[in-house]
């Protein structure tokens, strides 16, 4: 009896501590549009900019600064913009600011 108790409080326990582990926020799948490449000299600028509301033009509307290079999004200097994508993102492990996201995988509409 007493073992039968130990285990269903350890078992209690895991699942408690692996319910409660820190998640990242994550939008699966989620349409987008990468409007062009963020040319504001400041700390928290630079790296290329994404809407989720449909708005192509850069600098306007609730955009996003992405923390992944242009290799790694397989986009070449001579990329025309707007670029709309499908995407799966997660939140930067940036401190600098919380508008930058990483971009987990990239699908060219």
């Amino acid at each position: 009896m007493k073992n039968t108790f130990v285990v269903l409080v350890l078992m209690a326990t895991l699942i408690a501590l692996r319910s409660s582990s820190c998640k990242k926020e994550s939008i699966t799948g989620t349409n987008a549009v990468i409007t062009g490449f963020d040319g504001r000299a400041c700390p928290c600028c630079g790296g290329f900019m994404i809407n989720f509301d449909g708005e192509t033009q850069p600098y306007k509307g609730n955009f996003f600064l992405i923390d992944n290079t242009a290799a790694a999004l397989k986009i070449s200097e001579t990329e025309n913009f707007p670029i709309n994508v499908k995407v799966d993102t997660t939140k930067s492990d940036k401190t600098c600011g919380n508008n930058f996201i990483h971009i987990l995988k990239l699908e060219r509409r």
